[in-house]
């Protein structure tokens, strides 16, 4: 028997006609809906990005106060280990002397005299008391030579040089340097470089330098100049340029200025020239320098200046070294075994430092 199907009780829902506002609605829900979700994906990305970006920078920053503290705890270990191994000789002249000039007297690293004078909150020796005889090396060969001999730094060296007008040390300034007569410098402010470069065949950078260094001011048209009392151009050649200065509060680069456009030789000059005696120059290029100096009071680096301006050549008889001079290394001062030997304290801190031996102590 075939069953009979049972009528559904559940009445069928009839579909009701969409309309086309419904239709509309239902296309602007479902955009918003899908540009709600890009801008959150969007805002999710860029809080992200941004927390990750804060992040590596503190991180980084951490590790770069990290590393500058500890080195600087490296630096003050260093110092305080160099500091302990300066011979007393040192200590006792910081601050008396250049850092230069005793590293070089010494042997030692500029560096270990600079940290030990730091450490002890020493003051540096302002050197400004330029000699004639130091101006005079100026030119005559490089700044770092005459740093060395000097005691100064070559940028304190390079600076006086420009000041004072002197080109900088090559092979064609050496041969051929300009000297620079009373007419010339007369020139000096009363026409411009430009000219004044054309007339005497130098650049017109070279002739500003050298007039700035003597004090006198470009040339400008319906400019006074001072006058000189008689008193004061009787005194030019008699005392020092500075005394003159200080007197009559004159600028010392004025003095000068006026003392060489008159042709007079600085008293200074003249009384350092008096020592140099036909019986000292024969000496020069025969002896050392250091002898030289033994002999007649004249430092070594005023005979040394002095040999080069004049052309001469050094001797060159070449140093070696005996068993015997190499075993008063470490036992004596460098400045000494040099003195003794006859040649330069940067030889005897090289050799002594090649061969790894420490540095006298005078305990």
């Amino acid at each position: 028997m075939a069953k009979k199907k049972r009528p559904s009780t559940s009445k069928k829902k009839s579909k009701k006609p969409v309309t086309k506002k419904a239709a509309k609605k239902k296309a602007v829900k479902k955009t918003t809906a899908k540009k709600t979700t890009k801008k959150k994906k969007a805002v999710k990305k860029k809080t992200a990005t941004k927390r990750a970006k804060t992040k590596t920078p503190t991180t980084g920053g951490k590790r770069k106060k990290a590393a500058k503290v500890a080195v600087k705890r490296s630096a003050k270990k260093t110092s305080r280990s160099s500091a302990a191994s300066l011979p007393r000789g040192v200590t006792s002249a910081l601050g008396k002397k250049s850092d230069q000039q005793l590293a070089d007297e010494y042997g030692l690293p500029v560096a270990a005299v600079r940290a030990e004078r730091q450490r002890r909150a020493i003051k540096p020796l302002h050197w400004n008391n330029w000699t004639e005889e130091a101006d005079a090396m100026l030119g005559t060969m490089p700044d770092a030579e005459v740093a060395k001999k000097v005691g100064l730094t070559v940028n304190a060296v390079s600076a006086r040089r420009r000041r004072n007008g002197i080109e900088s040390y090559t092979p064609s300034t050496k041969l051929n340097p300009h000297q620079w007569t009373a007419k010339e410098l007369k020139w000096l402010g009363k026409l411009s470089d430009v000219e004044v470069a054309r007339r005497v065949g130098l650049d017109s950078s070279t002739v500003g330098a050298k007039r700035t260094s003597l004090g006198i001011s470009p040339h400008r048209k319906g400019r006074r100049s001072r006058t000189w009392s008689k008193k004061e151009l009787s005194l030019l050649g008699k005392i020092p340029d500075t005394q003159i200065a200080k007197k009559y509060g004159i600028p010392r680069r004025k003095v000068i200025a006026m003392r060489q456009s008159l042709g007079i030789q600085s008293p200074v000059v003249a009384a350092n020239e008096a020592r140099w005696t036909p019986k000292v120059v024969a000496m020069l290029g025969k002896l050392s320098d250091t002898e030289v100096s033994k002999r007649t009071g004249i430092s070594v680096a005023s005979v040394r200046g002095y040999r080069v301006r004049h052309g001469i050549s050094s001797r060159t008889t070449q140093f070696r070294w005996t068993d015997e001079a190499v075993s008063r290394l470490g036992q004596e001062p460098d400045q000494d075994i040099a003195d003794s030997l006859e040649i330069d304290v940067i030889k005897v801190a090289s050799k002594r430092q090649y061969l790894k031996i420490p540095a006298f102590r005078d305990e």
